[in-house]
This record gives C-alpha cells, sequence and structure tokens, in this order.
C-alpha cells in the first residue's frame, strides 16, 4: 500500500461512504487489487471452454452456457477459433459479412461493467479533494514555516543589533583609549625630553663650579645637591624610559584589540544588513531566485554557543584592556607627577644651598675684604714705624759720636795725671754702653717690623688671593649658576604638560 498523499489525521479523512451531495465517494479497490483480479482472469475464461466443448455431451449445461455466451458463428474457414485467450494474445477472428462475432458476451459485459464503472470518478475526487487540501495544508505550513522564520530572523537581528551597539561602544572607548594613550605617551615622550634640561643644568653647575680656584674647591652642601640633583633626574629618566616602554607595548595591545573589535563590528554591521535585507523580502519580491545549494552550512560556520561567547569574549577582552591602559594612564600621571615634584624640590634644595653657599662666601669675602684693609694699614703703620727706627737708629749714631768723641779726647788730651778713672769718665763709658744697648734693641726691633712687614705683605698677597677666588666663587654661584639655574623647569613642564 502507498501512502496517502494527505497528512491530516483519520478523523479529518473522507468517509467511505458519504450521503452529503456533493461528497465523494472513496474507492474500495486499490489499483494493486485491481490487477491482482486481471491476472486471475485467465482462470475462469478456460473453465468457460470447458464448457463449450461439453455442449453436446451434456445438454443439461448447454442452457447454463448458452445464458452466458452467445451463439458463435463460423470464420470464413468454417471454424470457430476464438478463446478465452484472446484477450491476452491479441488473437481475434477475422470480421467478414458472415459474420462480426469478434468478443464473447461476458466480455461484452466486463467491457460495460469497467466502462460505467465510476470508481475512477469517485478516486479523482478524492484525489481532487486531496490535493486541494494538501496545496491548503502545504501553503498552511509554508506560511507557517515562514512566519516563525520571520520571526526567528527579527530575534535574531535584535541579538545582532544588540551585540552590535555592544560592539560599537567597546569600539569607541577602545578609540578614545587609544587617542589619550596617545596624547599621555606624547606627553610622556615630551617629560623625558624636558628632563635633559634639568640634568644639562645641574652638570653645567657642577662643571662651572670645578672651575673655582684651589682654595674654594670643597665639597660643600650645594654640591652635594647638584650631585643628588643629578642622580634623581637619572632615576627619573629611567623610570620614564621603563613607563614608556609599558605605554608602548599597551599602545600595540590596544591598537590590536581596536583591530579585533572593528572587524566584529563590521562583521556584524554586514550580519545584521543582511538580517534586514531577508526580512524585507518576500515571496513577491523581484531579487529572489533559485539558489542551488544555499541549504548547506558555510565553510566557516559556527555553533550559536560559539558565537555568544565569542562576542562576550570578545568586549571583554577589549574592555579589559581598555581598563588596563586606563590603569596605565593613571600611574603615568601619578609617575610624571611624582616625579616632576622630586626634581622640583631637589632643585629648591639645591638652590638654597647655592644661595646659603653664596651667603656664606660673600660674609666670607666681605670679612677677607676687612682683614685686607686692616692688613694694608698695618703695613702701614710698620712702614712708618721701621722708617721710625732705622731714624732713630741714625740719631743714635750722633750721641755715640759725642759719646765716643768725649772719651777719645779725654784718653787722648788729657796730661799723666789728669788721666784718671773719675765720675765723668765712667758716666761716659756707661753712656756708650747704653746707646750701643739701645741701638742693638732698636736693630732689632728694626728686625722684627721688617719680619712682621714681610708677614703682613705675605697675607695681604694670601687675603687677595682668597679675596679673588670668593669673588669667582660667588661670580659662578650667584652669577653664572644662578642664571642657568633660573631656566630650570617648573613642576608643570616635568610632568609634560
Amino acid at each position: 500500500m502507498s501512502t496517502p498523499l494527505t497528512s491530516f489525521p483519520d478523523d479529518d479523512k473522507c468517509p467511505k461512504v458519504c450521503t452529503d451531495i456533493g461528497a465523494f465517494k472513496k474507492a474500495e479497490k486499490t489499483p494493486e487489487q485491481v490487477i491482482e483480479e486481471a491476472k486471475d482472469v485467465i482462470k475462469p475464461e478456460s473453465v468457460e471452454e470447458n464448457e463449450r466443448t461439453d455442449d453436446v455431451v451434456e445438454p443439461s449445461k448447454q442452457t447454463t452456457v448458452e445464458e452466458n455466451l452467445p451463439n458463435l458463428k463460423p470464420g470464413p474457414d468454417g471454424k470457430v477459433d476464438w478463446t478465452p485467450l484472446g484477450n491476452m494474445t491479441g488473437t481475434r477472428p477475422g470480421v467478414n459479412k458472415y459474420s462480426i462475432s469478434r468478443y464473447s458476451l461476458s466480455e461484452w459485459r466486463k467491457h460495460n461493467e469497467k466502462v460505467l464503472d465510476p470508481e475512477v470518478i469517485n478516486e479523482s475526487n478524492i484525489v481532487d479533494y486531496n490535493a486541494k487540501t494538501s496545496i491548503m495544508q502545504a501553503f498552511g505550513n509554508i506560511d507557517k514555516h515562514q512566519n516563525k522564520n520571520t520571526k526567528r530572523l527579527k530575534q535574531k537581528a535584535k541579538d545582532i543589533f544588540r551585540w552590535k551597539v555592544e560592539v560599537e561602544k567597546a569600539c569607541k572607548a577602545i578609540t578614545e583609549e587609544v587617542e589619550l594613550l596617545e596624547i599621555e605617551r606624547q606627553r610622556l615622550k615630551g617629560a623625558s625630553r624636558v628632563l635633559m634640561l634639568p640634568e644639562s643644568i645641574s652638570k653645567e653647575c657642577l662643571d662651572l663650579r670645578s672651575n673655582r680656584f684651589e682654595p674654594d674647591l670643597v665639597s660643600d652642601l650645594a654640591e652635594q645637591e647638584l650631585i643628588k640633583e643629578m642622580n634623581l633626574v637619572s632615576e627619573v629618566r629611567e623610570t620614564l624610559k621603563t613607563t614608556l616602554q609599558k605605554i608602548e607595548e599597551q599602545m600595540a595591545i590596544n591598537k590590536a584589540a581596536k583591530h579585533r573589535i572593528e572587524f566584529d563590528w563590521c562583521d556584524k554591521a554586514m550580519a545584521y544588513n543582511t538580517e534586514t535585507i531577508n526580512l524585507g523580502i518576500n515571496t513577491k519580491s523581484n531579487t529572489i531566485m533559485f539558489r542551488p545549494g544555499s541549504t548547506r552550512f558555510g565553510d566557516y560556520s559556527a555553533p550559536l554557543e560559539y558565537w555568544e561567547y565569542f562576542c562576550r569574549d570578545n568586549v571583554q577582552n577589549c574592555e579589559a584592556a581598555r581598563q588596563k591602559s586606563a590603569d596605565l594612564r593613571g600611574s603615568l600621571n601619578a609617575i610624571l607627577v611624582n616625579g616632576g615634584r622630586k626634581l622640583r624640590n631637589q632643585a629648591d634644595k639645591t638652590d638654597m644651598a647655592l644661595a646659603e653657599t653664596v651667603a656664606l662666601t660673600s660674609e666670607l669675602c666681605t670679612k677677607l675684604e676687612e682683614m685686607l684693609r686692616n692688613t694694608l694699614q698695618r703695613i702701614a703703620d710698620m712702614e712708618n714705624l721701621i722708617d721710625n727706627l732705622k731714624d732713630s737708629v741714625r740719631k743714635m749714631d750722633a750721641a755715640m759720636k759725642l759719646a765716643q768723641t768725649r772719651l777719645d779726647n779725654r784718653n787722648n788730651w788729657r796730661p799723666h795725671g789728669e788721666s784718671v778713672r773719675d765720675q765723668p769718665h765712667l758716666g761716659l763709658i756707661d753712656e756708650v754702653k747704653t746707646i750701643h744697648e739701645t741701638v742693638t734693641s732698636l736693630l732689632g726691633q728694626l728686625r722684627n717690623a721688617e719680619r712682621v712687614r714681610e708677614d703682613l705683605m705675605r697675607k695681604r698677597i694670601d687675603l687677595e688671593k682668597d679675596i679673588a677666588s670668593k669673588r669667582k666663587t660667588l661670580n659662578i654661584d650667584r652669577e653664572r649658576c644662578g642664571m642657568v639655574r633660573s631656566h630650570y623647569p617648573s613642576a608643570s613642564e616635568l610632568a609634560g604638560y
């Protein structure tokens, strides 16, 4: 039995017997049963032939045969050669002017019954009913499937649009983050370039202070602060270099995430446009056509779970990269601000140390100048004293000459008895002795005065050298270093602004 064409349940099928006008009767026999009955016709026809051969022997059976078979006329040759196998073999007696008997009565009746049989009409009505109901059911199922798929396409379009909006937000956020990080990178590079200025200032100040004269070549507080400043600049530069390397690595990560999210956004935009086109077409559209092989899955098709996971994972990865970049920007701002503040504080300490050194040097220079003035005055006094001592020594010569002349006159010009050791003579001798001692003492004082004058002269030279050294130190620390350090960048400039 073949399967019925309709898919209606048994209750909805057409009944076998219909009393309503216009209803259709279901065929009682299938085409297979009719074919089987046609095959069984051979056996009854052979039985009828046996009955015809027994007409002479059994008259009682002749009446029965005559009721079913007509009187057979002989053919042109005088023989009746028709048999029931004629329907199967196609062998029929010839038709001439003597007889037109070609078929048996039973065969004629069967032919009429077959012609008048309404089974085909009834079956055609059933087929027509089943076909129409199948058509209605087919179009109903197709419309149902189309409506369901349209709703599914709408839902898919909504999902794609929702993810498209999320991806677009993530793309916009990562794009802004890339721009902000690029600004911070340029700021960091600017801070690194600005950092060359304080380093050159510190190095220039150290080089200038190395040109001081030897008495002032000391490792004072200003030099220590300058060395600290250079070390701090090197430390900050190393920190900025490491941070710049991290920012460049993060920039590469951000650009890769931006590329992936933009690629995903393009895919979702194309998919959303595709779904929109699918929702915009119907059975009456002019753009629809047969697409052989469209029922197969694409080469890169994936399960729905993977699509959901991919969308979520892509957005999460992009957000994670953006958050990491934002944290790095925050740390960069702290690093630049702290580095600039440290350098600015160290620069203030160095300026204070230089100012203190300048103040001490100025005070010392003032004292040295005062000491030089005193020394010059003492040198002048000593020179006057030396002149007085020399004049006094010269004046002692006249007294010595007077005393010695008197003694010589008394020794040479007094006669024999008058040359006595009287009191005047002893007085003159004592006077000569006193004058000699006095001259010796004055000469000693003169030598001391000359020695002191030489010491004062050397002191004057030392003071003048020290004053010149201090003045050069003041010129270096106050004028040249002060002018150089006046170009020291501010904290905002050191922070990259």
